[in-house]
């Protein structure tokens, strides 16, 4: 039975001397993971989807190069280059890697973000709103008690009087 313990002791020890070698490799491995799923994943999904609208592109449609520019694709001959009207009778060449996205798709990025935060800014109103409702409410309720003691005291002196 001593023979037991002890044997049983000399092992925890042996596997807790062993045992923070591998402590961290899980949580590093987990976190890792998190991050893909997290970041990693969606923005791949997200540049895959940019570069079908891209290779997609046709004469005609509306376009939002990396500085910013809009234009209209006027030709796709070459297989890397486009040309892009940016003005009446304004042509451009420009590598379609260059493209940054459609304008439909980039001006609906912008309309989700704004409509996010409008519902943000009203949330955060209708929360002001009510922090001061509560505060009000709270002030009314110690006034009626200040009344109640006044009239309490007036009554103390009509009696004493």
């Amino acid at each position: 039975m001593l023979l037991t313990t002890l044997l049983t002791a000399v092992l925890l020890a042996e596997g807790a001397a062993a045992g923070p070698g591998l402590g961290g490799l899980p949580m590093i491995l987990l976190m890792f993971a998190v991050i893909y799923f997290i970041v990693l994943r969606p923005m791949s999904k997200q540049e895959k989807d940019r570069r079908k609208r891209v290779d997609g592109l046709q004469k005609g449609d509306e376009v939002v190069l990396q500085g910013g520019i809009l234009g209209r694709v006027t030709n796709i001959d070459d297989p890397k280059v486009a040309v892009v009207e940016i003005a009446p009778k304004v042509r451009i060449r420009v590598l379609k890697k260059d493209i940054n996205d459609t304008k439909a798709a980039a001006l609906k990025d912008d309309k989700d973000k704004d409509k996010d935060k409008d519902k943000a800014d009203a949330k955060a109103k209708d929360d002001k709103d009510k922090k001061a409702k509560d505060e009000k409410s709270k002030t009314t309720a110690s006034d009626d008690a200040k009344d109640a003691k006044d009239d309490s005291t007036k009554d103390d002196a009509r009696k004493g009087a």
